[in-house]
């Protein structure tokens, strides 16, 4: 029984070493990418989940805006190709419109997207608050529902 445990921690100690190191660099990665990134003006903007592969417990909600965007999906594929780029993946929670005025510090959320449907305007504006903490941030709550 002493062999068999004195040889196990040789073998066992440098995988955990390996299983540590590629589990960092994910978790780093979901850390660092940024919750918000929001054009001026009016523009489409979706609000997303971003996750490592199999793990949806440490899911974050990000949100992305575009003003030259066609279609909310344009917005969503420029999201995924971002977060490709880093090994995570992304779920799409639904989408609207966005205006922001830098500046009188303002923004509204309203509409709702024909495809990724409508998204939660009031969890938008607390994911936004943060981050826009100088901005009077409305969120229409009605009037769009499908």
């Amino acid at each position: 029984m002493d062999i068999f445990r004195k040889f196990s921690k040789i073998a066992w100690r440098p995988s955990m070493q390996v299983f540590r190191s590629y589990c960092d660099t994910p978790m780093r990665n979901l850390i660092t990418f940024p919750i918000a990134e929001i054009q001026e003006g009016k523009s489409k903007y979706m609000m997303a989940y971003v996750y490592i592969h199999g793990e949806m417990g440490n899911a974050k909600i990000v949100i992305r805006s575009n003003a030259r965007a066609k279609y909310h999906l344009d917005v969503y594929d420029d999201l995924q190709k971002e977060a490709s780029k880093k090994g995570l993946c992304t779920q799409g929670l639904g989408g609207g419109y966005m205006i922001h005025d830098t500046e009188k510090k303002y923004m509204k959320l309203y509409g709702r997207s024909q495809t990724l449907g409508k998204a939660d305007h009031e969890n938008a504006r607390e994911v936004l608050q943060p981050r826009y903490a100088d901005h009077k941030i409305d969120a229409e709550s009605g009037g769009m529902e499908p």
